[in-house]
């Protein structure tokens, strides 16, 4: 569903109380507009899937700034990713400043103050994620606020079209596709965010953070403990003692993660199309016996029998594993 306020249809007199009491008061920030510019603005806000909301305004000059008083009132399970379109906007949060020109993003976190200074007409796009989603990713949120990725290059060049877009084009996308695709922004805004901050020291906590999501990225790949460790800086030694606080070793946790995705993707109805033994080699399976085995041992079921559900499974002849 989209929720849209245009100040187009109210009287140029009445805009200013309009803006901040309808657009403001629903998205909890305080608003000074400049007041010496004819305000205009336009807003609107969507779901995808239940998890992101997905908003898109322009306007004229003003301030916005996420006070105590708003904060107090609610809604700060969200971490925003903030996307210029146009125009300028200076950002400080968490003792840093951050100049956004179009293009650029950055994320702001809900529970603590921030202030966005617009000097001119802006357009901006909001990305709304669930806290937790985006923090068992990246490790707290408090390290990468008002942090500047630039929007032109790199995977930041790669990523602001698709945030920028995609709110636009959630209903040409099938409800069932929304839930994956969900998944996949908020992997790239963690790989963004994670990749800007490379070379700050950074907590165990957060190097075990870390050594998830890439072990995550590359579950299809050879993987050791030792190639592990290298890719992240740390040695092997380190990484074992941090899994082992969780009660599991690296290696078990590299499985336990490959089986989860073949879960998921046997349950698709996207990945219908694939068969059993794909899904199995796609997440860094090499031998059927060994996935069948494992995966009915986790799930207390076969990997067939999951498959099943899926009404619009597909079974093809050569699918031997499960």
């Amino acid at each position: 569903m989209t929720v849209r306020w245009s100040t187009v249809q109210v009287h140029p007199r009445d805009r200013v109380a309009y803006w901040v009491d309808h657009v403001c008061n629903a998205c909890q920030v305080d608003c000074e507009p400049r007041r010496d510019t004819a305000l205009f603005g336009d807003c609107a806000v969507a779901d995808l899937a239940g998890t992101l909301q997905f908003g898109k305004g322009a306007s004229t000059a003003q301030a916005l700034s996420r006070s105590p008083r708003q904060i107090a009132r609610g809604n700060a399970d969200f971490i925003h990713v903030c996307v210029m379109s146009y125009g300028r906007g200076l950002f400080s949060q968490d003792g840093r400043e951050a100049v956004l020109e179009p293009g650029d993003f950055l994320l702001s976190d809900r529970t603590r103050p921030y202030r966005f200074i617009f000097d001119g007409e802006f357009s901006q796009t909001v990305v709304m994620m669930p806290r937790q989603m985006l923090t068992c990713r990246v490790g707290s949120a408090e390290r990468f606020t008002a942090i500047r990725i630039e929007g032109s290059k790199g995977l930041g060049g790669l990523l602001s079209p698709v945030l920028q877009n995609l709110g636009g084009q959630l209903r040409d996308i099938p409800a069932h596709a929304q839930a994956r695709i969900a998944e996949n922004v908020i992997d790239l805004v963690a790989s963004a965010v994670l990749s800007e901050s490379e070379g700050l020291p950074i907590s165990s906590g957060m190097t075990y953070v870390r050594v998830k999501f890439w072990i995550e990225s590359h579950l299809a790949q050879e993987l050791s403990g030792e190639r592990i460790a290298s890719e992240c800086g740390v040695s092997v030694r380190h990484l074992n003692r941090l899994f082992a606080r969780d009660g599991v070793s690296l290696m078990q946790y590299v499985w336990d993660r490959r089986l989860a995705r073949c879960q998921r993707e046997l349950t698709d109805p996207m990945m219908c199309h694939r068969s059993i033994i794909e899904i199995a080699m796609a997440s860094g399976f090499k031998d059927q016996s060994h996935f069948s085995r494992a995966y009915r041992a986790r799930y207390g079921r076969t990997a067939r029998d999951d498959r099943a559900t899926q009404t619009r499974a597909k079974h093809r002849p050569n699918e031997t594993l499960g």
